[in-house]
């Protein structure tokens, strides 16, 4: 079985000092808990894929991690899973996109602002431990909105829409550049 390794970069010691850790990799720990967070209310209505079909169990998340060539992120507090964070290569040639990107942020992690400190970590990664800066894809559920928009200030842009689902590029992996710090994202509850 795969390891957990530990990410460090610029983004990942701010999460650090809020209790927060980014690793790569997996485990069964991971997929134990994957099976548990698919549960989640929030992930049920957004991505019930993971609950009945990718994380039904912890064998068939295993298999999901072995099935495609796929770098993984968990984001931990403690010893508990509160994100997780894959890219899987999956080209669409149209921008030259090598790999779409998906994440979850669940219960514990909701509403801190954390999503986006949690993307650049994985991606800054990505782009050091896979040698790779070309362009990203990811599709989302067109109703989720907070989604829609944390994707779209880290730069993703919207190229079609089909069945409710919006495909969203991100050209160059290199995420939005910021010299300071992570900026982390507080939700308005007014938008």
């Amino acid at each position: 079985m795969p390891r957990l390794i530990r990410v460090e970069n610029r983004i990942t010691s701010p999460l650090e000092d809020r209790g927060f850790t980014v690793y790569r990799g997996w485990s069964d720990t991971v997929a134990d808990q994957l099976v548990e967070r698919s549960e989640e209310p929030e992930m049920l209505e957004h991505v019930p894929r993971d609950h009945a079909e990718r994380f039904v169990s912890k064998d068939r998340a295993n298999e999901w991690y072995s099935e495609n060539e796929r770098v993984v992120y968990a984001l931990g507090e403690k010893a508990a899973l509160a994100g997780i964070a894959w890219f899987t290569k999956h080209p669409i040639e149209d921008y030259d996109a090598q790999y779409t990107f998906a994440i979850r942020m669940y219960e514990r992690a909701r509403g801190k602002g954390l999503a986006g400190a949690f993307m650049m970590a994985a991606h800054l990664d990505l782009e050091a431990s896979q040698h790779y800066e070309g362009a990203v894809w990811l599709d989302t559920d067109e109703g989720n909105v907070h989604a829609r928009r944390l994707y779209e200030r880290f730069g993703y842009n919207e190229i079609s829409r089909s069945d409710d689902r919006i495909r969203m590029v991100k050209l160059g992996s290199a995420p939005v550049k910021h010299s300071g710090p992570p900026v982390f994202y507080h939700p308005d509850p007014n938008a």
